[in-house]
């Protein structure tokens, strides 16, 4: 549907139009949203501008530039990657720019964002360690470390166009390293071929199958690692050599102490940065110290399909158990929340393989609906809307009417709810059912399921936590 520019804006509209191409870049992958027409309104349309991840400061400064050179008022927003331009005869009024990275999937746009935010903390650490303490850095500072970082194939002009909050977090994050680790000699690395993709994730794949573990980032979801640039050589050399996952494991554990080879996870930091270990004990002291049990749970009837397990007396010790495949997929997992960002997710295979493994063997009594029996047309589904209303009623859901007088309307209620809707609050009711009636122990389950998603089972290894 073709969308009309206001009359007001149409001139200046021009003038951006104008704007996104210049003698050395083109930005013309764009949509236009939000016209408002409304005498009052001040935020008259809405441009969203599609660039790669690096150029989106570059891109605004140009757009920027290019309008100021013509007489348009412009004004860059915090984030640096979005602005106003006032319309030309009435300055109140404006158009909002988001320039926004290709493919964007939102929370930071994807993995090939991921991969510029985590390289970009490798070079600002490296920076402070050896430019420094500032809370501005040059491009000469910028290339100094780049000399002391291994970041795979990311570039140094992508790591210069991450937007302001990143980089302001990859200072504070550099300081926060710096602060507790301290040392000299370290080379910074993400996605190297050495040790980051080469002799840790090998040594990994050489011992998952001891573990109950579905991946790399499960036994240690570090992003950046830092290490002796002295000793990488004989650390590959120890590493290439461990063949059992305690003994991997142990190794790791031996070279952090030394603070030889570091891992970091990182998070997105809000804020004032902390940064602490886990894993760093022994398994039994880990376990002593861990306490993470059965808690509670909180259900509601139709306002979400979710259902949330709380793992601990605060307001984020939960897991989110949903539907994560959409409108498309049955895809039930449980979410380890947090509370600026999700901490980690449990596929529900996995959920059952790993308590299985961890003795509760009637853990098969919890099934998984099928997508196809939760479609609201599917042959039995009755039967799903009658199952879902019971535990709904068993476990007190917030705004379900247990009234026999309206016993009928909350199962047409149900009966309307989409398929993923159907399929997602049914799984997660069977779970919290088999936890409340079935389980041996749910506290020791919700304490497994805890570590394994938090990446401190009694097979992950250590790491440091920067968020």
């Amino acid at each position: 549907m073709a969308i009309t520019i206001p009359p007001s804006a149409v001139k200046t509209f021009e003038k951006v139009m104008g704007a996104l191409g210049g003698e050395d870049y083109s930005y013309y992958l764009f949509d236009v949203k939000n016209p408002n027409e409304n005498p009052r309104a001040k935020k008259v349309l809405e441009m969203v501008v599609y660039v790669p991840q690096a150029k989106r400061v570059t891109a605004a400064a140009n757009i920027q530039t290019s309008l100021d050179g013509d007489g348009v008022k412009v004004k860059i927003l915090e984030k640096e990657t979005e602005l106003d331009v006032y319309l030309i005869g009435d300055v109140k009024k404006y158009i909002r720019i988001l320039v926004k990275p290709n493919g964007s999937k939102g929370s930071g746009g994807g993995s090939a964002a991921t991969a510029i935010q985590e390289s970009a903390q490798c070079v600002y650490a490296a920076m402070r360690y050896y430019c420094g303490e500032k809370e501005i850095y040059t491009i000469e500072d910028l290339q100094c470390g780049m000399k002391y970082a291994d970041v795979g194939g990311t570039k140094l002009e992508e790591i210069m166009g991450i937007p302001k909050e990143w980089k302001e977090g990859s200072v504070k994050g550099a300081n926060e390293i710096f602060e507790k680790v301290g040392g000299s000699g370290y080379k910074f690395l993400r996605g190297d071929r050495d040790l980051d993709d080469g002799a840790i994730k090998k040594a990994f794949g050489r011992v998952k199958g001891q573990t109950n573990l579905s991946s790399e980032d499960k036994w240690n979801p570090a992003d950046i690692w830092m290490v002796k640039e002295s000793e990488i050589a004989e650390i590959k050399k120890h590493l290439d050599g461990e063949n059992t996952i305690d003994c991997l494991n142990n190794a790791l554990l031996q070279l952090f102490n030394e603070e030889k080879l570091i891992g970091i996870s990182l998070k997105k930091i809000e804020g004032t940065p902390k940064m602490d270990p886990k894993n760093n004990q022994s398994v039994a002291v880990r376990k002593a110290n861990e306490k993470a049990k059965y808690e509670k749970y909180d259900l509601t009837f139709t306002s979400s399909m979710d259902v949330y397990l709380y793992y601990g007396p605060g307001q984020f010790d939960k897991f989110q158990a949903r539907n994560f495949g959409g409108s498309s997929k049955g895809d039930w997992k449980l979410e380890l929340k947090g509370k600026s960002a999700a901490q980690g997710k449990v596929q529900g295979a996995v959920v059952v393989e790993l308590l299985k493994n961890a003795g509760f063997t009637n853990i098969n009594q919890f099934n998984i609906p099928t997508w196809a029996e939760s479609d609201p047309n599917a042959s039995k589904s009755k039967d799903i809307t009658i199952e879902i209303y019971d535990l709904l009623k068993e476990y007190n859901a917030k705004g379900l009417d247990q009234t026999k007088k309206q016993e009928i309307n909350m199962k047409v209620e149900i009966d309307t709810q989409d398929k993923s809707w159907r399929y997602s609050k049914l799984a997660g009711l069977r779970f919290l059912d088999w936890l409340n009636t079935s389980c041996k122990d749910k506290d020791m389950a919700m304490k497994e399921l805890y570590l394994y998603a938090s990446s401190q089972s009694d097979k992950s290894s250590v790491y440091y936590k920067l968020q």
